[in-house]
């Protein structure tokens, strides 16, 4: 360390030497927290107890050094609790099981791989974040990396240095310009990560000047496609190497390509029911799936709908056919739109197609489609036809129905302002009034067709394994009781007598709907979709 550095004080690192005159038992006040020394810990930190026994009963870390730049560092779960933090002084509180390092040793079987990826691709958003600040990432203790509920963590903080500040650090893992002294340009944490990514798959130590025969040793004991690649571009020299958001893409493409395609089982019934007046089955409904390969990885995209035509309308058939046209007609454009903003254009894209196709006609539907992106998916509905999701039982909670849109019908207005109850609006008369429907305005309007946020909060959803997503018409809903529903859903994937997972597919699902509802009275047009994800 020369004298001039030292006056300008331009490291922004902890300091390497321990904290002198620190014994078992000393106590400290660090920001207002009073905590007593019990024992050394990795360099220059210390485990440490509250005084006051206020704690959460975890270990908490105390150490001493430059920590300014730790004042208001980036949100991250990776990173230990910031109890108090001081120019020279800072405590911290890792999480649950902080206490057990990662094994270092070349063991790379598929899920410990995933685990790895994950939790480097966390790290390399870490440094990004930290970049974005104009702060770069020097060193980061291999030996404070943890697993917290099948999560890497750290418990202990990186070292940081201000972007054209000097840098140094004489530590293993460090970026061959931070030990010579360099101003730190930002790419010093992508060193870093090279590092930590030889060390997890490999066991081996990285110091800062490896060289090209050190790279391909390296890669040579690590057989997993992608991360050869990785290494080659994070341990080289700092022209040709990373930058960090470079690097968390590149992880995320590995991560990406790695992932087990999502799958549906996809069931679809109709029937035109028992009415004698109405001879033809004015519902529509289906579904298109595309699988993506690219360099971003594999990707399923699906949209399905489902259109019930409105009885008593000149074309009601044509409507709810125009309707399915229009929402699964895929165009190149819609691949690069979040699937909530490209859901409600899809549904208005079949409003355009009714009016297309009706001729001047007088037609209509209630309308409801939905657009997944692998398990995620968005939903657009107008009129009564519903949405709801099947959640399977796991370990804490049992099997339930969720309701994922509201109607707009004349009965469940009057339901909301209280002036009729669920059962009254069931039996109603004027239960097949509608208030909105797809055919009926030709211009877009703002709130018209109700998103998912309506019913949820959120723009999107999960499907988990085994859940299912139900589209139904009110010819199914309204003649089926809530706990009729759930039973027959329940009865679809058990055996209620063994109680055995039998597991019926999703067309089974979808046509036992339909005979239900046919069996209880059926005067309606009756329609399912059903979506269950199986992997």
């Amino acid at each position: 360390m020369i004298l001039e550095d030292i006056q300008e004080k331009k490291y922004q690192y902890p300091a390497k030497e321990k904290p002198g005159f620190l014994s078992p038992g000393d106590l400290l006040n660090v920001g207002g927290i009073e905590i007593t020394i019990k024992e050394s810990y990795l360099e220059n930190w210390y485990k440490v107890e509250r005084r006051a026994k206020d704690g959460d009963g975890g270990m908490l870390l105390y150490a001493k050094g430059n920590w300014s730049l730790w004042k208001n560092p980036p949100s991250s779960l990776l990173l230990p609790k910031i109890l108090a933090c001081t120019e020279s002084e800072i405590i911290v509180a890792p999480g649950k099981g902080c206490d057990t390092k990662l094994e270092f040793k070349p063991h790379q079987n598929k899920e410990y791989a995933g685990l790895i990826i994950d939790g480097l691709a966390e790290i390399a958003n870490m440094i990004k974040n930290f970049n974005d600040q104009k702060i770069s990432v020097l060193y980061i203790n291999p030996d404070s990396l943890y697993l917290c509920e099948g999560k890497i963590r750290l418990n202990l903080l990186p070292d940081l240095c201000e972007i054209n500040n000097k840098a140094f650090s004489s530590k293993d893992l460090v970026a061959p310009e931070v030990f010579s002294h360099e101003k730190a340009a930002g790419k010093e944490g992508v060193f870093v990560l090279g590092a930590l990514t030889v060390k997890l798959f490999t066991g081996e130590t990285v110091n800062s000047y490896v060289s090209r025969n050190d790279i391909d040793n390296y890669i040579a004991n690590i057989n997993v496609p992608g991360i050869p690649q990785f290494v080659t571009r994070t341990l080289t020299n700092a022209e040709h190497r990373f930058m960090p958001v470079e690097a968390l893409n590149y992880l995320k493409n590995i991560m990406a390509e790695r992932k087990t395609p999502v799958k549906f089982d996809i069931g679809m019934s109709s029937s035109v029911g028992l009415n004698e007046d109405r001879a033809i089955d004015e519902d529509s409904c289906g579904f298109v799936l595309e699988n993506a390969l690219s360099s971003a990885g594999k990707t399923l995209l699906m949209r399905a709908c489902l259109a019930d035509g409105i009885g008593g309308m000149a074309a009601g058939e044509v409507a709810s056919r125009a309707a399915v046209e229009g929402f699964l007609k895929p165009e190149t454009e819609d691949k690069f739109k979040e699937i909530s903003d490209l859901v409600l254009d899809l549904a208005w894209r079949a409003n355009d197609n009714i009016f297309s196709c009706l001729n001047g006609k007088n037609g209509g539907c209630a309308f409801i489609g939905v657009v997944f992106k692998d398990e995620t998916f968005s939903l657009a509905n107008v009129g009564d036809s519903r949405a709801y999701m099947w959640k399977a039982s796991n370990k804490n909670d049992e099997p339930g129905l969720l309701r994922l849109t509201n109607d707009h019908s004349y009965v469940a207005l009057m339901v909301s302002n209280g002036n009729m109850t669920e059962e009254e609006a069931r039996v109603s008369p004027d239960r097949n009034k509608i208030l909105k429907s797809l055919g009926t305005v030709r211009n877009r309007q703002e709130n018209y067709i109700d998103d998912l946020q309506k019913t949820t909060g959120k723009k999107t959803g999960n499907l988990e394994k085994g859940d299912m997503l139900i589209l139904v018409c009110d010819g199914i809903w309204s003649e089926i009781s809530d706990d009729e529903f759930k039973k027959i859903l329940s009865d679809a994937n058990t055996d209620g007598l063994a109680n055995i997972n039998i597991n019926k597919d999703a067309q089974y699902i979808a046509d036992i709907l339909v005979d239900a509802a046919i069996k209880s009275g059926g005067n309606d047009n009756a329609s399912a979709l059903v979506i269950k994800r199986i992997s």
